[in-house]
């Protein structure tokens, strides 16, 4: 349903109560009464389920996105990254230390992934069998020696002639698979780049992109850390691309980088904050999809 059928739809309403209205006037005072009764009601609940979705809606597309990092690159890697929306009501961590990656996620009081099974309880332990018990167990051992091997056997070949019949199965046709979705693949990025007007898709895409990560830059943004490579002459290459960058992007106050000329060396220390909207993420793509020329390429080459 398109935002044009939803106004067209609020306006008719609104006609009908206005007649409604008017024709209570001309009507005897019970029938008036009972009229309008029968016309509110249901308009009343329509309505009220209809504010309900949009402060929904409005409520989740408007809703804050705060983020914040801290990193550090050097003999030891650490990171810690924080994001939460809706002030706090959704909270997810990622941290990565000693080589190790832990994230937790919070929705509410709930916390998916949790491990909530309770420990299995033990087991009995069974009274030792009697003498005349240790005689008969020896006994069947020693007469289904010969069954038990047998069987071993059967399940051995059984195994292995599932797994056959599972690779012959999968292999081939799992392989023309793979090799048709890639063909696919191939064919709708040459679509995409031979296409008439790709120079124009291509300037919408990066424009896109530039709304994405404009909405999505930090506030608060401090990258400091020392560089070097192997070769000084890399090390001063890499410095000089550094300089015009910062100074294209007028970032100088934010991101600090010295060389080190002498030695290898990685050392560098990141903290990030910012905050952002849902909607300001997803409004760059539904605004890309709002031109022609992309719709005809997702429609005919993609999808």
């Amino acid at each position: 349903m398109t935002v044009r059928k939803v106004l067209l739809y609020i306006t008719l309403a609104v006609l009908v109560l206005v007649a409604g209205r008017v024709l209570v006037i001309f009507l005897p005072p019970t029938v008036g009464l009972w009229f309008w009764r029968v016309l509110l009601v249901p308009y009343v609940l329509v309505g009220g389920l209809i504010a309900l979705v949009i402060l929904l809606l409005t409520v989740f597309l408007l809703g804050k996105i705060r983020y914040s990092i801290d990193a550090s690159i050097g003999e030891e890697k650490t990171a810690n990254i924080e994001v939460t929306y809706l002030m706090r009501l959704v909270h997810f961590v990622l941290t990565y230390s000693g080589g190790k990656l832990d994230n937790r996620v919070r929705i509410a009081w709930l916390k998916p992934g949790a491990d909530t099974d309770k420990p299995a309880k033990k087991k009995r332990k069974s009274a030792g069998p009697t003498a005349t018990g240790d005689a008969t167990i020896a006994a069947a051992d020693l007469t289904t020696d010969e069954i038990v091997k047998g069987a071993d056997k059967a399940a051995k070949k059984t195994a292995k002639a599932t797994v056959d019949v599972a690779e012959d199965a999968t292999g081939d046709k799992g392989t023309a698979t793979e090799k048709k979705d890639r063909f696919k693949t191939l064919k709708q990025v040459k679509a995409v780049l031979t296409y008439p007007e790709r120079k124009i898709i291509m300037a919408l895409v990066f424009k896109s992109l530039q709304k994405f990560f404009k909405a999505l830059k930090p506030k608060h943004l401090d990258i400091y850390g020392v560089v070097g490579f192997d070769d000084p002459a890399t090390t001063g290459w890499a410095m000089g691309a550094y300089e015009t960058a910062v100074g294209l992007l007028q970032l100088r106050h934010k991101i600090r980088l010295w060389g080190s000329y002498h030695e290898k060396r990685l050392e560098l220390t990141i903290q990030a904050r910012g905050r952002t909207r849902v909607w300001g993420l997803i409004w760059p793509f539904i605004w890309l999809y709002l031109h022609k020329p992309i719709r005809v390429v997702i429609h005919k080459h993609i999808l």
